[in-house]
């Protein structure tokens, strides 16, 4: 799996249906129905609140990408200890006390984020602008200016709001 397309995996687990990371086994669904292979120790709960703190830190600096002011909090991260990985083809992170299945995942996901977040390709991962959407997509438009992650719905709304707002405005004056 390529870095932008789990960072995108993971930012996009909370959604109207539910939560993909609710649960130690909810991650193992989750990440086997991705193609990912399971640990063998299952997903402890601290791991899984790392990996929902890393999901809102993936959303916060895709927002950022896409022109909104977001604070990223990594203060949740501080449970991930993660050591170099010298020893495949790319060098990465592992996690300490691996086999843990959402510590495993934690570590290939920072490790994607910081590969990812270097690359010139890094301000096209970008977070939906509509309000209470927030999904997490790759602008693939020429000039980097998608704003939306589907313009049939969440730009369309944005765009009636923003035409009810100025036409409120002008008849009121």
């Amino acid at each position: 799996m390529e870095d932008e397309e789990l960072l995108i995996a993971i930012a996009n687990t909370a959604h109207g249906e539910g939560d993909e990371l609710a649960d130690g086994r909810s991650v193992r669904r989750w990440w086997r129905a991705l193609g990912g292979a399971g640990a063998a120790r299952p997903a402890s709960a601290e791991a899984v609140a790392v990996l929902r703190d890393l999901r809102a830190v993936i959303r916060a600096l895709a927002l950022r990408n896409n022109g909104i002011d977001a604070r990223v909090d990594g203060a949740g991260l501080a449970g991930l200890t993660l050591r170099p990985d010298l020893g495949g083809g790319v060098p990465g992170l592992r996690a300490e006390g691996r086999g843990d299945l959402a510590r495993d995942i934690g570590a290939a996901t920072v490790a994607a984020l910081l590969r990812a977040s270097g690359r010139p390709s890094w301000p096209r991962l970008k977070a939906c602008r509509g309000e209470g959407c927030r999904w997490v997509f790759l602008d693939g438009s020429r000039n980097t200016s998608r704003r939306w992650c589907d313009m049939a719905a969440c730009g369309n709304r944005a765009k009636s709001t923003s035409f009810r707002s100025r036409h409120r405005s002008t008849t009121e004056a």
